[in-house]
């Protein structure tokens, strides 16, 4: 795995612990309903967007919510470098009808 998974390869460290912060917060931020989707943009480039995803996608999976994390960068796809896997298909292929989701790994 790629060292940006910082949740991954030191659980202990304060970086980590923000993230865990974090998800606590989101959690707690609707007393009402259970938060069950998340976007998280930027504007710009290499601002952190695929880094924070991976390892705030890895804190709700560490806490036993089931977790489903989706690169939606069509130009240029991070999350499967971090997470070490092929990008041989994936949400283009859904979205033009060549893959249905549940052949899509």
């Amino acid at each position: 795995m790629d060292n940006a998974l910082i949740t991954v390869h030191q659980p202990k460290s304060p970086i980590t612990e923000a993230y865990r912060t974090l998800e606590t917060n989101l959690n707690f931020s609707s007393l009402d309903q259970e938060v069950k989707t998340l976007t998280i943009t930027s504007p710009g480039i290499s601002e952190g967007k695929s880094t924070t995803s991976a390892n705030l996608a890895m804190t709700f999976s560490q806490t036993g919510k089931k977790t489903l994390l989706v690169d939606c960068d069509l130009r240029c796809p991070r999350l499967h470098q971090l997470f070490e896997l092929p990008n041989s298909q994936g949400l283009s292929h859904v979205l033009c009808l060549k893959e249905s989701l549940d052949e899509v790994k």
